[in-house]
Formats: structure tokens, C-alpha cells, sequence
């Protein structure tokens, strides 16, 4: 692949040209994507194709703060978002676009009709008693990829790649350990069940080795989306020219918002879903990132942005864990991706530290105090 600024060779993308910071490098629409299941049960409403919130951002203040009475300065940026449905199950979407969309790429195939007590609903509950929060898979990732299969009689060709790379040992996921085998067998054999007499392609599918590398593809390659409405209007504040009394008064009620989000909802503030794609899926993960992933438009669509310049021929890449986590210890950071990611880290700042003392940072040590408690 070669881009206005990028060229990926088989290791990841790289700089084909001198690049700015605050350069969009790329941008692109997943493959699929999927809500995740405890994000449903935390009341995150989205749209079942794109991913786009479905509530207002005065609602979600509301709902993640737990504060009924919280009003959003600014009215006009409180925008509220028309939905429809689909006629059969009544999931809902942004508009007849993501609806139709859907519809022809894979939800005719799998839709439940508004069956009560569907056999979906029970793996489901299978699949949140093993893949507690912060989630990184999505079940309806996985149905949606069984329908475009159903509905194109194949399987996308790009899923031909994933799979390569996972046959290659390159990559691992924690759910693919031994504790979560026989619950991932549970959810096989009941996807089998419901859609296995669509033929032989979705029966490959559901083998049990390709099911589980499906897993791992959708585990180490996943994107997690952030499609907030809050988020959004935040970032629509920030754009606003007024003056500078008027924008410290709004700041100072934000910030007081936001740390009562953060004290009553934590981190399930922002992420709606998980997503995979092509393109960002190449870039590798360094404990100094050189470009950082937006979702500047409010559902699904990707960017990809430089946070430094990056010089002609640099690899381009993403960090895994945040950027507080960016600056916690060499040990800490490489504890927490091996345990999420399955992989030693040895990025530029890793090899950099590699003589640093193997000390844990006080946040990991506070962590493990609590848990001794």
C-alpha cells in the first residue's frame, strides 16, 4: 500500500515524506464494527451500523454523571440525534443510510425479528460473564462478520490477511488463554447452531480453529471507537471564539462535569464499540508514539494523526496503553502489555530504559495493595 503519506511494507506503515505535527496522515470506515455488550448494558446508545451515539450530549452528561440536573452550557451545541429502526428487531440507527447499508452488507442475515428469548440474547450473557470491562471484542462483531459471509457466500478476501498473520504466531490475545477456552467453545457451538445451515462457508468459519483465531484477529487488531456525543461537544467548545473570560467560565463548568463523570462512571466514559480496519491495523505500538488515533466525526470513521514530525522512512506508530500508562515505569508498561497483549515490548523507549532497575510504578503498587485488601 502507498499513500499521500504513508507506505506500508510487510513489518508496518512508514513516513514516505518528511511530515508535520497535527498532519491527518489517513482516514478510514472499518471493515466492521460492533458495539460492545457491557457498553449496551451501561445504557451507551449507538448506532448499530456506524456506531454514531444516539444521545444527545446533555443526556450522556446526565446518565454518566448520575446527576439528572446537569445543563450543558451552550444549547445550540446540545444537538439531538433522529434515529430509525429496523423494521424487524427494532435495533436502532443514525439514519436510512446506515440502516440500508446494513441491510445490504450483512443484517438481513442475522436479524432476531424481535424474536423474544432469542438464542443470541443467551450467548450474549455467556459472553459478558467472560470478557469483563474495559472490553477489547465484540460478539456482534463477530454475528456481523457471519452475516456479510451469508450474504456475499464468502469470506472477505482482507480476513485472508489477519488469519495469515495469526497462523504466523505473530500475535496473541488474553482471551484465547486456557481459562476462557471452554466459554469461547459455548458461544462456537451456539453460533454453529443458529446459522450453521447456511452452508459451508460459515461452517468454516465456525471450525473451531478458525473461530478462535476470528477471536484473536478481532482481539489484537480491534480498534476501540470513541464516538461520545459529550466528547464531541467538548471538542466543539474548545473551537469556539469568545472571549477568553467567557471561555475560562465554560472550562471551570466542564471540568466540574467531567470529574463527576470520572467519579461515578470511571473509565466508561468515552468507547462505544471496536472496530477493524485495514490500514490502522498495520500500525505497531511504541511506548513513544509518533501519531495518536481520532475519531474527529462522531461514529466510526478513523483518523490517523501525527502528534510529532516524523522524518522520511520512520515507522509510523500508535501506543496500546495511554498516556498516563506512557509514563509509568519500563516494567510496569511492559507487565501490562504482555498481560493485555501477549507481547514483550521492545520499542525505542523500552530499549532505551532496558537497564532501568525492574521496579513497579507506585500506581501498580497501590493496585496490588488493593487487591490485598
Amino acid at each position: 500500500y502507498q499513500g499521500v503519506y504513508i507506505q506500508w511494507f510487510s513489518t508496518g506503515l512508514y513516513a514516505k515524506e518528511n511530515i508535520s505535527n497535527g498532519t491527518v496522515l489517513f482516514s478510514e470506515v472499518p471493515l466492521v464494527c460492533g458495539q460492545y455488550s457491557w457498553g449496551v448494558i451501561y445504557g451507551y446508545e449507538a448506532c448499530h451500523h456506524c456506531l454514531k451515539s444516539l444521545e444527545g450530549p446533555q443526556n450522556m452528561a446526565r446518565r454518566l454523571a448520575n446527576d439528572a440536573t446537569i445543563t450543558l452550557p451552550v444549547p445550540d451545541l446540545n444537538v439531538q440525534i433522529a434515529t430509525t429502526h429496523c423494521p424487524g428487531c427494532l435495533v436502532a440507527f443514525c439514519s436510512d443510510h446506515c440502516l440500508q447499508a446494513a441491510l445490504s452488507q450483512y443484517h438481513t442475515a442475522v436479524c432476531t425479528k424481535g424474536e423474544a428469548n432469542h438464542p443470541l440474547s443467551k450467548l450474549d450473557e455467556v459472553w459478558r460473564e467472560m470478557h469483563f470491562p474495559p472490553e477489547t471484542t465484540s460478539l456482534i462483531m463477530i454475528i456481523k462478520i457471519i452475516g456479510i459471509v451469508i450474504q456475499t457466500g464468502s469470506v472477505p478476501a482482507i480476513f485472508e490477511y489477519f488469519y495469515r498473520t495469526l497462523r504466523d504466531g505473530q500475535h496473541r490475545h488474553k482471551l484465547l488463554q486456557e481459562e476462557f477456552l471452554s466459554q469461547l467453545e459455548t458461544i462456537r457451538d451456539g453460533l454453529l447452531q443458529i446459522f450453521g445451515f447456511h452452508g459451508p462457508q460459515v461452517q468454516k468459519l465456525l471450525e473451531r480453529e478458525a473461530f478462535v483465531t476470528l477471536i484473536g484477529i478481532i482481539g489484537m487488531n480491534g480498534q476501540g471507537i470513541g464516538s461520545s456525543s459529550f466528547a464531541q461537544y467538548c471538542h466543539k467548545l474548545d473551537e469556539l471564539d469568545i472571549d477568553p473570560t467567557a471561555k475560562l467560565s465554560l472550562d471551570n463548568e466542564i471540568e466540574r462535569i467531567t470529574e463527576m463523570i470520572d467519579e461515578f462512571s470511571g473509565m466508561f466514559t468515552e468507547v462505544e464499540g471496536t472496530g477493524l480496519y485495514e490500514l490502522q491495523s498495520k500500525l505497531n505500538h511504541s511506548c513513544s508514539p509518533n501519531v495518536q488515533i481520532r475519531f474527529d466525526h462522531g461514529d466510526c470513521t478513523l483518523s490517523v494523526v501525527a502528534i510529532d514530525d516524523v522524518k522520511e522512512g520512520e515507522e509510523l506508530c500508535i501506543s496500546y496503553i495511554s498516556p498516563c500508562d506512557q509514563e509509568r515505569s519500563r516494567h510496569s508498561r511492559r507487565k501490562m502489555l504482555h498481560e493485555n497483549y501477549m507481547f514483550e515490548c521492545c520499542c525505542s523507549k523500552c530499549e532505551a530504559q532496558k537497564d532501568d532497575p525492574d521496579v513497579t510504578s507506585d500506581e501498580d503498587v497501590s493496585d496490588d495493595e488493593d487487591e490485598m485488601e
